[in-house]
C-alpha cells in the first residue's frame, strides 16, 4: 500500500495515486490525460514480523500516470538494526525485493529501525518501531452466504478474534484467494499450421500436450481492511468482514480458498493505514479540483529534510488461517456464476484460421464438423491461471 500525492487543480499523480486508484481499487475505463509536476520519490514497503523467516523489504520509485508500473530501486544497501545493536543485512533477491540474509523474528521489547542507502549514495532511515504484542491468533475464519449493504447476494468471509490480555487493539487484514478454473469449452485436441500450399494453408490436429482444462487462479487483496477495539469493552472482533464476493463472480464457480493474514499493529501504523484508507477511498477522484495531498510515512531522508519518502516501516505480530469451500456447499443445485468472458463458438478455415493461430487468441474446441474455435480463455484455462495444483490445495 502506498500514500497518495497530488496537487490542486492539476492531474499530477505520481506512483501513490496511480497505485491506489488503478492497481488497488481498479479502473474500469482507460483515461487519456497529461501528467504535470512529476516527483521522483522512493517508495518503501517494509514489514518485519514475529515470524522466524527471511524478512522482506520492497523498494520502488514513483512512476508517471502514463507509465505501466513502478521501477524497482535496485542495488541498494538495506539493513534493519535492533536496540541491542545487532544488524540484519538484506540481500536483493529480485529487482527491488530485498530479503534478510538470515531468518529472524521481531521480539517484544526491542527497538527496530530500517536503514537504506541507494545506489546513488542517498541515505534514508526510519523511525524506531517496536512489536506491539508477542503474538496474535485468529479464533475462527469462516464463510457464509449473505447479502451486503448494497443488496447484493454472495459469500462473506468473516473473522473472529479475541485477546484476553487486551494487548492487541489495532488490527489489519490481508488476504490471498485461490480458485479453481474449469475451461467450459475445453477439447482434447489442438490444431496447428503445417505448411502453405498453392491451394492454401494446411493444418494438422494433434493431442494437447499439457493440462489446459483445470487451472488455479490467484488474486491478492485490493482494499485496506482495518479495525480497532480500543473503544470496545473487550479486545474482541466478531464477524469482522474481510471479504465479500458477489455470487456472480466466476471465482466462486467451483472450489475456492482464501488465506487471511491478521496483523496486530502499533498505534502509529494503524493511524497511517487509517489515513491511507481515508484518502484512497474518499469520494475525491483524479478529476476533482482538490486532490488529496502527500501522506508521510515514517521513513525520511538523512540528506535532505525536504525530500518526500513514501511508505511505512512496520513491526507487527501476524498470524494466518486458510479455509476452503465449494459453490455447491452454499448454492446447491443453482446455476453457476457467469464465466469470466463470453464464449462463442466460431468456425474457421483457410487463411482465417491461419491468422487466428498466429494471433494465439483462440483454440480448437472440436473439429468433426470443421474447425470450431473458441476464445482462448474458454478452451485453455492457462489463459487465466496456472495448471499446476497448489501445494496447499485440498479438494
Amino acid at each position: 500500500m502506498y500514500p497518495l500525492i497530488a496537487y490542486k487543480k492539476r492531474l499530477t499523480l505520481p506512483l501513490f495515486g496511480m497505485v491506489v486508484l488503478l492497481w488497488v481499487f481498479g479502473c474500469t475505463e482507460p483515461f487519456e490525460g497529461t501528467v504535470e509536476g512529476f516527483e521522483d520519490v522512493l517508495v518503501v514497503d517494509a514489514i518485519i514480523t514475529n515470524e522466524n523467516k527471511r524478512q522482506e523489504v520492497r523498494l520502488t520509485r514513483s512512476f508517471r500516470f502514463d507509465e505501466e508500473g513502478p521501477q524497482a530501486e535496485e542495488n541498494a544497501n538495506v539493513t534493519v538494526e535492533d536496540g541491542d545493536g545487532e544488524q540484519f543485512v538484506f540481500n536483493e533477491e529480485e529487482p527491488g525485493i530485498y530479503l534478510s540474509s538470515t531468518p529472524f523474528a521481531a521480539e517484544m521489547g526491542k527497538d527496530y529501525s530500517l536503514s537504506i542507502t541507494t545506489e546513488d549514495g542517498r541515505s534514508y532511515l526510519s523511525d524506531t518501531m517496536q512489536l506491539p504484542t508477542a503474538s496474535t491468533t485468529i479464533d475462527e475464519l469462516y464463510a457464509e452466504r449473505t447479502t451486503n449493504d448494497q443488496g447484493e447476494e454472495g459469500m462473506g468471509i468473516f473473522v473472529d478474534t479475541f485477546d484476553s490480555s487486551r494487548q492487541s487493539n489495532y488490527y489489519r487484514y490481508e488476504y490471498e484467494e485461490t480458485f479453481k478454473i474449469i475451461a467450459p469449452f475445453w477439447g482434447p485436441n489442438d490444431v496447428v499450421f503445417v505448411i502453405q500450399l498453392s491451394t492454401g494453408p494446411a493444418f494438422e490436429v494433434i493431442l494437447r500436450e499439457r493440462e489446459e482444462r483445470v487451472c488455479y487462479g490467484t488474486d491478492r487483496e485490493k482494499t485496506i481492511e482495518i479495525a480497532s477495539t480500543l473503544n470496545l469493552s473487550e479486545d474482541r472482533l466478531s464477524r469482522f468482514p474481510v471479504r465479500f464476493i458477489n455470487r456472480d463472480n466466476y471465482i466462486l464457480s467451483h472450489r475456492y480458498s482464501i488465506l487471511v493474514r491478521q496483523y496486530v499493529q502499533t498505534q502509529e501504523a494503524f493511524a497511517y493505514y487509517e489515513d491511507l484508507k481515508g484518502l484512497s477511498q474518499s469520494p475525491n477522484s483524479v478529476f476533482t479540483e482538490d486532490q488529496p495531498g502527500f501522506l508521510p510515512g515514517n521513513v525520511f531522508s538523512l540528506d535532505d529534510d525536504s525530500e518526500n519518502v513514501a511508505g511505512f516501516f512496520e513491526v507487527t505480530a501476524v498470524t494466518e488461517e486458510r479455509i476452503f469451500f465449494s459453490y455447491e456447499d452454499f448454492f446447491p443445485g443453482e446455476d453457476l456464476p457467469p464465466y469470466v468472458r463470453e464464449c462463442n463458438i466460431a468456425p474457421a478455415s483457410g487463411e482465417d484460421l491461419k491468422g487466428i493461430l498466429e494471433r494465439e487468441n483462440s483454440v480448437l474446441y472440436e473439429f468433426n464438423l470443421g474447425y470450431q474455435m473458441v476464445p482462448r480463455a474458454c478452451g485453455d484455462c492457462t489463459a487465466l491461471g496456472s495448471n499446476k495444483v497448489p501445494d496447499f490445495w485440498v479438494e
